[in-house]
């Protein structure tokens, strides 16, 4: 177990539109609409994203789990 919590990220994929990821990330993980509309860029460039750092794995697990209800390529890994 890490000991440093836990990354929620986000992976690209060539589904989902930008409009989707920004609703997805502003409307239920409550990320600002700015920085929604500019993390499908982020994703799109580099392939992944970081979306938070959680201390709580199940906390992370559950913004994950959100973000794949809506088809979006969400995961969590070690910080």
């Amino acid at each position: 177990m890490s000991s440093g919590g836990w990354r929620v990220v986000l992976w690209d994929d060539d589904i989902n539109t930008v409009a989707t990821v920004a609703f997805v990330l502003h409307r239920l993980i409550g990320m600002s609409i700015g920085k929604a509309l500019d993390l499908p860029h982020e994703v799109h460039e580099r392939g992944v994203a970081e979306i938070a750092v959680l201390e709580d794995r199940e906390q992370a697990e559950m913004m994950a789990a959100r973000m794949q209800v809506f088809g979006l390529h969400g995961g969590v890994i070690p910080a």
